[in-house]
C-alpha cells in the first residue's frame, strides 16, 4: 500500500484529503503542521507528500519544508504542492525545487483529477526506482564481468591504454584499436563497453575478415525483401541490430572502400543505408580494430584517407606482449590458474623466477599465443612446474609445438576422422605462422576462401 502523508494547516481540508486518499487505498498520515510533520517523516518514509504551500498556524512554510527535504533528507518521495494563496514566485519556486505539479485549492478542485495526480506522481516514482535497481544492477554486472574478464597489465604502456580507453567510453566517442595480432584488442573493446554508458544495451561483436563481400553489406545494413536475388525476406541489418548499444568490429581494414564509406557515414549521419530500402537512423557506438598500420593502409590504397583521418584522434595502440615487461607473468599467472583449474592440474610453480625464460622468447603471436601455451600446458600435463615451462619453451624456441607433430603421431590416431582434423589443424597453424598471422596472404596463399579459414581459425583455436 502507497504510503502518502498530507501537511495542511486548514483541519477541514486535512480530513477531506484524508478521506479521498483513504478511500482510494492509500495509506494516510496527516500533518497541520512542519514541527508535527518531520518527526512522522522520518517514522513514516512516505512515496508521496502533499504540501501546502502558505502553512499560516506553522513555523515554517511549506517552501522552506521542501528545502529542508532536499537538503536534509535525501528526498526521494513526490510532491504535490497546493495552495490558494502563494504567489506565483512560490509556485515557481516550488517547481524549480521539483514539484510534481501544482494544485489550486479553490471552487473548481476535481477530485478525479485530483486522484490521478496522485495516481501519476506515484507512478513516476515506480518508474524511477525500477530506473535505479536496473542501474544498480548494471553495476554490479560490469563488476563481476569485470573481475571475470579482467584486461590484464600493470605495465606504463597498459595502464595508460585503460586511462585512454575510459576517457573515451565516458565521452561516448567512437574508437579504433590497432595493435599486433593477439594483443587483445577484443578484450580492450569489452573493457570500453562495460566502462561505457552503453554497457547493459547491446554488444556486438563482427569479425570483418570473415565476412564475404557478396554478403557483407547486407549483414551490417540489412535489406529489404525482394531487393535482390536470394533475398527472400526481409533482414535487419548488425547497425540496425545494435541501436543504442556497441558494435565491434574487427579487422575493419579488410573491408572494401565502398563499405568504409557506409561506416563513415554512418558514424558522421548517424544513418544507414538498407539495401533496397529507406535511409534509417541509427545510434550505435563503433569500436574498431585492425592489425595493419592503418597510415600504411592508407598509402597502399587499402583504407579510406576520410576515415582515416575521421578517427584518427581516437586510435588507440595496443603494444605487443614483448613490450609489457612484468605483465608477462600477470597473465601466465591468471592463464595458468584458469586452465589447471578447467582441467583439474596441480600447480607447484614460481613465476618471477621464470621471468627471463618467458621474456626471452618472441610471442609473436603475443598473448593469444601465451594463452594457448598455458591451455597447452594444462592440457598434456597433470602437474605443472617451473620445469615443465621450461621445457616446452625450450621446444617453442627450437621450434616445435608442444605436441608432437611428427607424421608418425597421425599415424599412432585409430580415428581416420580425428587424424585428418588434427593434420588439418596443424598444417593450417604451420601456414599461418609462415605468413605472421595474416589471414588474407595465408588464404590466398593456400588458394582457400578467407572466409572459410576464418571458420577454420575459430574451431581449430589456431593462433594468428
Amino acid at each position: 500500500m502507497k504510503r502518502i502523508i498530507v501537511l495542511e494547516d486548514n483541519s477541514m481540508l486535512l480530513r477531506t484529503y484524508n478521506k479521498i486518499l483513504s478511500t482510494a487505498g492509500y495509506n494516510v498520515k496527516l500533518a497541520a503542521s512542519s514541527d508535527i510533520f518531520f518527526p512522522l517523516y522520518r517514522s513514516f518514509i512516505p512515496d508521496l507528500i502533499i504540501l501546502d504551500i502558505c502553512l499560516n498556524n506553522s513555523e515554517m512554510n511549506g517552501l522552506e519544508v521542501f528545502r529542508k527535504l532536499l537538503d536534509q533528507y535525501a528526498l526521494q518521495a513526490k510532491v504535490i504542492v497546493l495552495s490558494g494563496e502563494a504567489s506565483r514566485t512560490e509556485i515557481a519556486e516550488s517547481m524549480k525545487l521539483g514539484a510534481y505539479t501544482f494544485i489550486e485549492k479553490n471552487s473548481t478542485f476535481n477530485v478525479d483529477k485530483f486522484l490521478i495526480d496522485v495516481r501519476q506522481a506515484l507512478a513516476l516514482k515506480e518508474q524511477e526506482e525500477a530506473y535505479a535497481d536496473l542501474k544498480q544492477m548494471n553495476m554490479k554486472l560490469k563488476s563481476t564481468y569485470l573481475a571475470m574478464n579482467p584486461f590484464i597489465g600493470e605495465s606504463p604502456e597498459i595502464m595508460n591504454v585503460k586511462e585512454r580507453i575510459c576517457k573515451y567510453a565516458a565521452a561516448d566517442t567512437d574508437v579504433m584499436f590497432v595493435g599486433e595480432t593477439g594483443t587483445g584488442k577484443e578484450v580492450a573493446a569489452h573493457y570500453y563497453y562495460w566502462k561505457s554508458q552503453r554497457s547493459g544495451h547491446q554488444f556486438i561483436t563482427i569479425n570483418a575478415g570473415g565476412l564475404t563481400e557478396s554478403i557483407i553489406d547486407s549483414e551490417l545494413f540489412g535489406h529489404r525483401r525482394g531487393s535482390f536475388t536470394g533475398a527472400v525476406e526481409t533482414k535487419r541489418g548488425i547497425f540496425e541490430e545494435a541501436s543504442q548499444g556497441t558494435l565491434f568490429l574487427d579487422e575493419i581494414s579488410n573491408l572494401s572502400l565502398s563499405t568504409q564509406a557506409k561506416i563513415l557515414r554512418a558514424i558522421e549521419n548517424k544513418e544507414v543505408k538498407v539495401i533496397g530500402g529507406s535511409t534509417i537512423e541509427v545510434d550505435v557506438r563503433l569500436i574498431m580494430a585492425s592489425n595493419e598500420d592503418l597510415m600504411q593502409a592508407v598509402q597502399d590504397g587499402k583504407f579510406r584517407k576520410d576515415l582515416y583521418f575521421r578517427l584518427e584522434g581516437n586510435i588507440i595502440n595496443i603494444p605487443p606482449l614483448r613490450s609489457r615487461g612484468n605483465d608477462i607473468l600477470l597473465l601466465t599467472e591468471h592463464f595458468l590458474n584458469h586452465f589447471a583449474y578447467k582441467h583439474k592440474r596441480t600447480l607447484d610453480v614460481s613465476l618471477p623466477l621464470l621471468k627471463d625464460d618467458l621474456m626471452s622468447y618472441s610471442w609473436m603471436g603475443n598473448v593469444r599465443e601465451l594463452r594457448k601455451f598455458c591451455e597447452y600446458l594444462s592440457i598434456l600435463n597433470d602437474v605443472i612446474t617451473n620445469d615443465t615451462i621450461r621445457n616446452e619453451l625450450r621446444r617453442k624456441k627450437a621450434g616445435n609445438t608442444l605436441a608432437d607433430n611428427s607424421m608418425e603421431s597421425f599415424f599412432q590416431m585409430k580415428d581416420f576422422t580425428e587424424g585428418i582434423e588434427n593434420f588439418e589443424k596443424h598444417y593450417l597453424q604451420y601456414h599461418l605462422n609462415k605468413h605472421n598471422g595474416k589471414v588474407s596472404e595465408t588464404a590466398h596463399d593456400l588458394n582457400l576462401d578467407r572466409s572459410t579459414l576464418y571458420k577454420k581459425i575459430k574451431r581449430f583455436g589456431l593462433i594468428i
